[in-house]
């Protein structure tokens, strides 16, 4: 659990220890993930998977592999969520400079309402409430942990793209922290 008073830079420390303490475990679990995100719609609930995974790390406990294949109970409403998105983020794409800028702002926007749907099983509509609401009540952090979280997933991506396993985790644990900031949470198993 990351204190309500710490300030970003700590909680970038802090993922950058679970990072490193948690290296191979975690080098494993995005191997494993990355060699199954490309099976269609089977994705997504790998997604939720890997999320409840890092979570797992963030929180002081310890991921398995196995863990990228119980996330089922989420599917439904994590597809329509992201559905949504992507489209969204489609359509603003075709919009010159400023879409770019507008599809940045969604992905730091929806960024918590995913982990809602997640972790706390929230339904689709209600995620994109709530999302709103947490990225209203802490934007500077939201906004750093999506940016600095995707840094770190593209330096890795930059490494023959094969990189992306060794930062994946990292990158990861940055938005994980930043969702589970000043909130006491129990280990999900």
């Amino acid at each position: 659990m990351t204190a309500p008073a710490e300030d970003f830079g700590g909680l970038v420390t802090r993922a950058t220890r679970l990072w490193s303490g948690n290296f191979g475990n975690l080098l494993v679990l995005s191997l494993v993930f990355v060699l199954v995100a490309w099976i269609p719609f089977a994705n997504v609930a790998f997604l939720a998977g890997y999320t409840r995974a890092i979570l797992k790390v963030a929180r002081g406990g310890k991921a398995a592999v196995g863990d990228i294949f119980r996330a089922w109970d989420c599917f439904g409403d994590l597809f329509v969520y992201l559905l949504l998105v992507i489209v969204a983020q489609f359509a603003l794409n075709h919009v010159p400079v400023m879409g770019q800028v507008a599809g940045f702002v969604l992905s730091v926007v929806v960024a918590p309402g995913m982990y809602g749907i997640i972790d706390r099983k929230m339904k689709f509509m209600d995620a994109f409430r709530w999302s709103l609401e947490a990225v209203r009540g802490d934007l500077a952090g939201w906004l750093l942990a999506v940016l600095i979280g995707s840094i770190f997933m593209a330096a890795g991506a930059l490494l023959f793209g094969i990189g992306i396993i060794i930062t994946l985790g990292w990158g990861s644990l940055v938005t994980a922290l930043q969702y589970d900031r000043g909130e006491p949470r129990v280990i999900i198993l």
